[in-house]
């Protein structure tokens, strides 16, 4: 019987998470071009509650201060980054005519 590796198991279900939050933020990006004001909230507040509360599961699984996780960790924590700036910013937001 092949022993269970937890951290590969981990691994792979937070690079889901992240593809899914990256696909959540191009949706955002995308309806906030188009000034559809709902879907972007949407999306801006699943991305960012599944990216924090990514974070604070890899920080209490003990991963956060591990050299192995770090690309997780850079990930979350840039794409909340990217969301805020975006938001703070209104980028991209609908032309001024």
């Amino acid at each position: 019987m092949a022993k269970r590796n937890r951290y590969r198991e981990l691994e792979s279900l937070m690079t889901k998470i992240i593809l899914a939050d990256a696909f959540l933020f191009v949706l955002y990006l995308i309806f906030a071009a188009k000034d559809l004001l709902a879907l972007k909230v949407i999306c801006a507040s699943i991305a960012m509650v599944s990216a924090a509360l990514s974070t604070v599961w890899l920080y209490l699984t003990g991963e956060f201060k591990r050299r192995r996780s770090l690309w997780l960790i850079t990930g979350f924590i840039g794409l909340v980054l990217c969301l805020i700036v975006s938001l703070l910013l209104g980028y991209p937001g609908p032309s001024i005519v």
